[in-house]
């Protein structure tokens, strides 16, 4: 076996071959990216803007210009824990050494949160859905622990079901799919704006851009790239006839959304990712065109779709984290959503 001192010396000779693509460990990315690289416009991600905005963690060393050799070294002396020309003794040496792998995520800023906030209603078979348009979801335990050796459910549920995502195909043929929505979108600074007095009082309300406008008096303009979720409180009635308001005899609900000049608002005169209900629907019960869904998916752009617990979120200052399904041709699915600040 060579020494450390060995393998030092042979880094500190040896040549990187030609063509072997590791010139350099790390990839520091870039906010700008262009069409070739998502299929999409060129421009700086949602994503990326939200971790430039944290002006709270200070920038991280790049290793994008770090030799190959020089991070071996780096990476060998904190194994060997050498030091310069220190060299452990071969006894010591034969123990087990636990280190930290030098990655390229080192060299990246994160997100700093104190919170995480949970906005997403667990997934049941007694989740409330208008069957006219949606089967409750099912689901049975396929194996089982004592006769196989291991637990497994089969879940039979709508792409639409608990807390969930709609996305362009939903309202658009041959427009995005999950599978196709960009990762950095799910990623996005989140405005709160709330109207859960006039809900309570109100079953058919709906968001207005007055809403959104007093949202930014309090805040400031929306940032770009921002998930604006519209507020009810309406999460709390989930288990309760409330939540839907159904007259079964009319086949019809009642419940607020979004009004079509807020979605018109939000599209067209700031820079939103998309926008999200704790209702089931982004549109208003009483309106059977589903126009803002339109508005909004036909953009591409996604909205959210009973989202919980925005009431223990702040107006401003959070930032959304969504977990999708990557279901390829989904024209929407469940979600795990949650807010951090």
């Amino acid at each position: 076996m060579c020494s450390p001192n060995t393998i030092l010396a042979a880094l500190d000779g040896a040549d990187t071959g030609p063509g072997c693509g590791c010139d350099h460990i790390g990839h520091t990315g870039s906010a700008d990216r262009t069409d070739a690289d998502h299929g999409g416009p060129a421009g700086p991600s949602p994503g990326a803007a939200v971790l430039r905005a944290d002006a709270d963690v200070p920038e991280a060393p790049s290793l994008g210009g770090i030799g190959r050799r020089r991070m071996l070294r780096a990476a060998l002396g904190g194994m060997l824990g050498l030091a310069g020309a220190a060299v452990v003794p071969a006894a010591a040496a034969a123990q087990p050494v636990v280190t930290q792998p030098v990655t390229p995520a080192a060299a990246r800023r994160t997100i700093g949160f104190d919170r995480v906030v949970d906005l997403t209603h667990p997934l049941s078979p007694d989740f409330p859905v208008f069957e006219v348009f949606v089967r409750p979801p099912e689901v049975r335990q396929w194996r089982n622990l004592d006769e196989h050796g291991f637990n497994t459910n089969e879940w039979r549920f709508n792409e639409h079901t608990g807390t969930h995502i709609d996305v362009p195909a939903h309202a658009q043929n041959g427009a995005v799919t999950v599978d196709q929505l960009p990762l950095e979108n799910f990623i996005a600074p989140l405005a709160v704006v709330r109207y859960a007095d006039r809900a309570d009082r109100d079953n058919t309300t709906e968001l207005t851009v007055a809403d959104i406008e007093a949202w930014e008096r309090r805040n400031g303009r929306l940032p770009r790239g921002a998930f604006v979720a519209a507020d009810a409180s309406w999460y709390r009635r989930v288990d309760t006839p409330a939540f839907l308001n159904l007259d079964v005899a009319a086949e019809t609900l009642s419940f607020p959304g979004v009004s079509p000049e807020a979605a018109d608002f939000l599209v067209t005169q700031r820079s939103v990712v998309g926008f999200g209900t704790d209702t089931i629907s982004l549109d208003h019960s009483s309106r059977l065109f589903p126009l803002v869904h339109r508005m909004l998916l036909t953009t591409g752009r996604y909205g959210l779709e009973a989202l919980a617990n925005l009431d223990e979120v702040p107006d401003a200052g959070a930032t959304l984290v969504l977990g999708v399904p990557k279901l390829r041709g989904g024209f929407g699915a469940p979600v795990r959503a949650m807010a951090l600040f």
